[in-house]
């Protein structure tokens, strides 16, 4: 049940695929228009990556790793889902020869994690220019701060006088008196405003190398809104994950490290059962995809190997899960007919409702 719930994604992926999300470019506006707030918010969830921030896998993992972006997915008539599911075929079936082989699913999904990157280097470059007006090449976080204030649709005429006499102060100002002088003819934040910006000021500092002045490069810029692209980024947040599980401090994690169930009380037998399905789940993934030499320890590297989403491993791991699914004679590869066979796995809607949007962290 769990391979074909996980061939119904990749599948979904893929039909997805075939005629291309059209890419609609930021629109060209001064440095005082505001950027809608998605293009201005780092990640909670980034992907393609294998981890959650906190050290979760990934569940979205297997779509993301075929297309990077989606949209929603609605059902389709019969002979649309029939059609696009032949040229899926024909897409991937690059030599032609009738069969989708190992190496053509692995291009592809190469080129699907290579696409996702892509996009968002561009994007990154789009938005970048537009909050740097004067091209010295760096973001200022009083900028970034004002362009936030923008989205959020605070008053436009209070938020330059706002900025100069508070700025920062004002994210360590709680609902007391100590805030009753912005009250007063200037901005209040909202507390889920403010509480959003502390957070971003953190992942700010995070990626800003020297000098600490606030500002940040196109790379540094690049890493706080696509952390998943910078290596530095990566890193930390391995180093994050490991010392939240290493509990005996020795720099790399066992399986029973990994598997260990987060604090709290088992309060009934269906509590009992999600928790025997998580340390299920993260025992296969640590067996299976995280420990590279089968030595039982996980060092920091084998974490990183395993969270980057260009290491080529994962392309193949995918493709071969893939290929397992949809190769009913175990010949190595997959005909028309096989897809087929399994095409009410692959289109039904009913077993799978893709409506979330998943660009929200590292």
């Amino acid at each position: 049940m769990k391979g074909k719930k996980l061939c119904i994604i990749i599948m979904i992926f893929l039909v997805h695929m075939v005629n291309g999300r059209p890419k609609i470019p930021l629109k060209e506006v001064d440095a005082d228009q505001p950027l809608p707030l998605d293009k201005l918010e780092p990640p909670d969830h980034l992907e393609a990556v294998r981890f959650e921030q906190d050290g979760m896998l990934n569940k979205d993992f297997h779509k993301e790793a075929f297309i990077g972006n989606h949209e929603e997915i609605d059902d389709d008539p019969v002979d649309i889902a029939d059609s696009k599911l032949k040229d899926i075929f024909n897409k991937v079936d690059t030599d032609s020869d009738g069969h989708m082989n190992l190496i053509e699913v692995e291009s592809w999904i190469q080129d699907k994690i290579r696409q996702h990157f892509d996009e968002a280097l561009e994007e990154n470059a789009h938005i970048f220019t537009h909050m740097d007006p004067d091209g010295d090449g760096l973001v200022d976080w009083k900028d970034y701060y004002k362009h936030f204030l923008l989205a959020k649709k605070y008053d436009v005429d209070k938020i330059d006088s706002f900025l100069k006499d508070y700025g920062d102060q004002a994210l360590d100002m709680k609902e007391t008196g100590e805030s009753s002088s912005i009250k007063e003819g200037k901005i209040k934040l909202r507390e889920s405003d403010r509480d959003q910006l502390v957070r971003y000021k953190f992942k700010w500092t995070d990626v800003e190398q020297m000098p600490m002045d606030n500002k940040l490069n196109k790379e540094e810029f690049l890493a706080f809104r696509h952390p998943e692209q910078s290596g530095l980024a990566m890193k930390k947040m391995i180093e994050t994950i490991l010392n939240s599980l290493d509990t005996n401090n020795d720099g790399k994690l066992t399986l029973t490290e990994f598997v260990a169930l987060p604090p709290g009380d088992v309060e009934d037998d269906e509590q009992k059962k999600l928790d025997d399905r998580y340390q299920d789940e993260r025992k296969k993934e640590f067996i299976n995809a995280i420990d590279g030499d089968k030595n039982g320890v996980a060092t920091q590297k084998e974490l990183e190997d395993y969270v980057d989403p260009r290491n080529p491993q994962q392309s193949k791991a995918e493709a071969v899960n893939l290929l397992q699914m949809l190769d009913d004679n175990k010949d190595g590869k997959v005909s028309m007919d096989e897809m087929f066979k399994h095409k009410d796995i692959f289109v039904d809607s009913k077993c799978v409702n893709v409506k979330r949007s998943l660009h929200d962290e590292f």
